[in-house]
């Protein structure tokens, strides 16, 4: 629970990031450029948390796509509802 807790985080901060920097070189909005980032992230997690602790890819890559969604979640809660014009 612990480990899939931090991946959630790790996921959420860090693809925060990479999305603003993806909203700063190209001309999407606030939401897409999160999802981007956490597809960014999701390929490059497991490998560096294998490298650092040395447990199996599919065990890495199994919590951080289900702390990629958790994220996704709380960023679609989170986004700016659209008003009608």
């Amino acid at each position: 629970m612990a480990e899939l807790f931090g991946a959630t985080v790790a996921m959420a901060f860090t693809s925060m990031l990479i999305g603003w920097i993806v909203r700063k070189l190209s001309s999407t909005g606030v939401f897409a450029s999160r999802l981007v980032g956490l597809a960014i992230m999701l390929f490059i997690a497991p490998p560096i948390y294998i490298f650092a602790s040395g447990g199996p890819y599919f065990q890495a890559f199994f919590a951080y796509s289900l702390g990629a969604l958790l994220a996704g979640a709380i960023f679609y809660c989170l986004r700016q509802k659209e008003k009608d014009a």
